[in-house]
């Protein structure tokens, strides 16, 4: 992977896994296991992106987008409350992000200087539980 793609992706992972809007718990908290795996692992916002010349406005619109869907489909029941308020730190930080903040020719996640100790430990518990949610997404038993 290129030094320009290696970020740009790397950025984009974990803006989508990990993911406003807004921290007001405004998501859904009932998605389907299947539903809620689907969007989390849908990366068609980045599709027309051209990696060898990135577009860090074009970046944002995509992750913007991309949470957007994500905060349509909410999150299934079970989910923790900790990995729930991470989902939402997450968003809110998207929603927050702008073009100055993305440096392809950095391996940083742009996220990160904004969220606090306790919050980066919340968007962790997210991103655990959609990993071990959605381990199984594409094989009919991992689908609820």
């Amino acid at each position: 992977m290129t030094r320009i793609k290696r970020p740009f992706a790397a950025a984009g992972a974990a803006v989508l896994l990990a993911l406003s809007l807004s921290a007001c718990g405004g998501a859904p908290t009932d998605a389907s296991k299947s539903e809620f795996c689907e969007v989390i692992n849908d990366d068609s916002a980045l599709g027309d992106l051209d990696f060898e010349n990135p577009d860090e406005e074009a970046f944002v619109d995509a992750i913007k987008e991309q949470a957007e869907k994500i905060e349509e489909v909410g999150t299934p029941e079970d989910i923790p409350d900790d990995a729930r308020e991470g989902f939402e730190i997450q968003l809110e930080a998207i929603n927050d992000l702008d073009a100055d903040d993305i440096d392809f020719e950095s391996d940083e996640d742009p996220l990160a200087d904004q969220l606090s100790d306790d919050e980066k430990d919340k968007v962790e518990a997210f991103t655990e539980y959609e990993t071990e949610t959605c381990a199984d997404e594409g094989t009919e038993e991992g689908i609820e």
